[in-house]
């Protein structure tokens, strides 16, 4: 964006006219009046010429913020910042801890299967980063579930097989390699690819990562998790794992473990709907951290009753609780090996990761209601993971759920997440002793409540793609569903990806031409396809077409990519009357072409490609004997100049002379286009006016009626 420059009404004029002093006796008596007035001119003179340069200088910062505000985001607002949005900010963030916290050590433990630092440095670091460079104010970062369970699968198979590599060094290299594919994505504006990922694949992933948390965490909760690593078959698919718990479940899970995650769900599930029912008469019951009062209570007895020596209940214990010693190198002699085994898994992060934020980001909003840019978030969250990276955490993303709660909560800025982040340092910093005591089964307990969360709304939009007939999307549902269920949630996510582009360039491929054809009983033209069905069932609808005219309307820009199909269209209409006609199907046009139309008010944009194939659809047109005529072409210098260029402007003059042979006494229009469809028909019923050499005139009534010139065509 360049400065404006200063408009008319900015300007002062530094010459002004000359003014009549009258005569020279005149000026000699009142040569000292001149000269104060010269020196009026003067001084106006050079206070116009300062106040154009204020201007400019002006103009200049300003623009320089605003480039400033778009890069780093942060400066637009700390400016504006004040003790009430601090306070807003820090109730928001204190309250946003209060779940969250417990959430990342579940992520880390029950899904990622690492260290509860790695979740909770997730949480505390990377907000600080992305108040710098994130644009959307209540946007709340941390480790998501569906990422951590993708990044626990590749860390339980690659753990258990290879005894050189730890499941922090998988975390550092795949939050590394995440963060750089976004950054390029972002510094490359390639911000709308994520409109590949439509809302069923997305529906389907989640629904698949809820049912596999679940899974994960039934595991858990019955205590088989020694059971199932040392038993001799593997088990890493979901599928398996339904095989292990069938087979291995009944006879050997943990009956004091069971009852405890039993009865921690139950009371969770009963304060998650108290807060459902009485959130609308309560505002204030949001603020209530039941998953942090039942992991505190549970956390006392299990510590004053030693749930772990007494009754057997696995708890988190000792772990690396001064916190990681030094700074991690992704790229290190040690972690070189695994930048080529995690590519996959990192471009899989970044997708999920992207999709999740994106999705959050449009549905909040930016700083001052702003249009959030996907591009400067890209490289918000690249930059994020990047230096996260760097502490050997978890990848970390926006997420809308614990955004919209951060919204409720009071939150002004980014700040609120500095905040929760300064409360979950401070928790990892001294409060980490108290974690050993926390049963493993709870932490379950809670990743099975979120797990149940994400398939909460499988019903409501199953039923509404059954409602409107969605097949598609149902397909892609059950396909990433049934991927993720009997191979893994990374070929799921895949699987899905590859479908969704593959019918994105079956759509872009696709022409939508339309063949028009005149409505019995109606003075228009309209698409003659749309009345094809209507007429195979047998109703009184009828259509009719101009007698060796073919009228094609081209509603759309021509490229590459769909042009092949229009012209393969086009061959159906000369061999079988239609389209989109099978080869059994109902003629509509049964006599020769002699005449052909092309409506190109909707091509609004033609590439060389196409206009190549478009010069051999008109070159067979007229080797065949037919007059071809394009009308309403739009006005853009860019297509009139590549139709001349690319010969189709010489076909069609070659075309206008072949009119004029016929009709001497017509002009022809120049350039070859017609300022409408009408025109065109006019023109075409003229022709067929002139008597063949045998002196007969060929049947025009569909042409030359009144009604039908004008009419209001297309």
């Amino acid at each position: 964006m360049e400065p404006r420059p200063p408009s008319l009404l900015d300007r002062r004029h530094v010459a002004r006219p000359s003014q009549d002093y009258g005569s020279s006796s005149q000026i000699v008596s009142t040569g000292t009046q001149s000269s104060s007035v010269l020196g009026m001119q003067s001084s106006s003179e050079f206070e116009s010429n300062e106040n154009v340069s204020v201007q400019d200088e002006i103009s200049t910062s300003i623009f320089r913020y605003r480039k400033l505000s778009y890069y780093l985001p942060c400066s637009s607002w700390v400016g504006k910042y004040n003790r009430i949005k601090l306070l807003h900010d820090i109730i928001a963030g204190l309250s946003l801890a209060s779940f969250q916290i417990p959430l990342s050590i579940s992520y880390a433990t029950s899904l990622a299967h690492t260290d509860p630092l790695a979740g909770l440095y997730s949480l505390g670091i990377t907000p600080f980063v992305y108040a710098i460079f994130g644009s959307v104010p209540s946007m709340i970062v941390g480790p998501e579930a569906a990422i951590s369970l993708v990044i626990g699968q590749t860390v339980e198979t690659l753990v258990a097989h290879r005894d050189d590599i730890t499941s922090i060094q998988i975390i550092t290299v795949t939050t590394f390699l995440a963060g750089i594919s976004l950054l390029i994505v972002g510094i490359l504006r390639l911000g709308f690819l994520g409109t590949i990922l439509s809302r069923a694949l997305l529906r389907g992933f989640i629904s698949s990562v809820g049912f596999v948390m679940i899974l994960n965490s039934l595991i858990s909760e019955l205590n088989l998790t020694k059971m199932i690593i040392d038993a001799p078959e593997h088990y890493h698919t979901p599928f398996q794992k339904v095989v292990f718990l069938v087979k291995y479940g009944p006879a050997n899970y943990h009956k004091p473990t069971a009852t405890l995650s039993f009865i921690v769900f139950i009371i969770l599930l009963i304060l998650r709907s108290f807060k459902k029912r009485y959130i609308v008469r309560y505002n204030w019951i949001v603020f209530l951290p039941e998953i942090l009062l039942v992991i505190m209570i549970v956390t006392y007895l299990s510590y004053q009753c030693d749930f772990n020596k007494k009754y057997g209940i696995s708890v988190v214990g000792q772990f690396n609780s001064q916190g990681f010693e030094h700074l991690k190198n992704p790229v290190s002699k040690a972690n070189r090996p695994l930048l080529p085994l995690l590519g996959q898994l990192a471009v899989i992060t970044a997708i999920l990761g992207f999709f999740e934020s994106t999705t959050a980001s449009k549905a909040l909003g930016g700083i001052d209601n702003a249009v959030v840019s996907s591009n400067r978030e890209l490289i918000a969250l690249g930059l994020m993971n990047i230096i996260a990276s760097t502490f050997g955490v978890l990848p970390s993303f926006g997420g809308y759920g614990r955004s919209k709660i951060n919204l409720n909560s009071g939150a002004k800025t980014v700040v609120s997440g500095v905040c929760m982040g300064i409360v979950t340092l401070l928790t990892a910093k001294y409060f980490l002793p108290v974690i050993h005591y926390i049963p493993n089964c709870v932490l379950s307990v809670i990743t099975t409540l979120v797990g149940l969360t994400l398939l909460e709304d499988i019903p409501k939009d199953v039923l509404f793609h059954i409602h409107c007939r969605g097949f598609n999307e149902l397909f892609v549902f059950l396909l990433t569903i049934l991927t993720t269920f009997f191979y893994s949630v990374e070929l799921g996510i895949c699987i899905g990806c590859l479908y969704s582009v593959v019918t994105i360039i079956k759509h872009c491929a696709k022409s939508r031409i339309q063949i028009l054809a005149k409505v019995e009983g109606v003075n228009r033209f309209t698409n003659a396809i749309n009345y094809i069905d209507v007429y195979e069932e047998g109703q009184d609808v009828n259509i009719e077409h101009i007698e060796g005219c073919l009228l094609v309307k081209i509603p759309e820009p021509l490229t590459f990519t769909n042009t092949e199909d229009m012209k393969e269209r086009l061959d159906r209409v000369k061999r079988f009357g239609a389209p989109d006609a099978h080869p059994g199907s109902k003629e509509i046009l049964r006599e020769n072409i002699e005449y052909v139309i092309f409506d190109l008010q909707g091509m609004t944009y033609l590439d060389s490609s196409a206009a190549q194939i478009l010069f051999e659809i008109i070159k067979a047109y007229q080797e065949d004997g037919s007059f071809v005529f394009f009308a309403r072409v739009s006005r853009a210098h860019s297509i009139r100049q590549l139709l001349k260029e690319s010969g189709i402007l010489n076909l069609l003059d070659t075309n206008m002379k072949r009119v004029a042979e016929v009709l001497p006494n017509r002009p022809l229009s120049k350039p070859s286009y017609f300022r409408s469809v009408e025109d065109a028909l006019i023109t075409v019923g003229r022709i067929k006016q002139v008597p063949d050499k045998y002196g007969q005139i060929k049947d025009d009534h569909s042409i030359l009626s009144n009604t039908l010139i004008n009419s209001n065509l297309v």
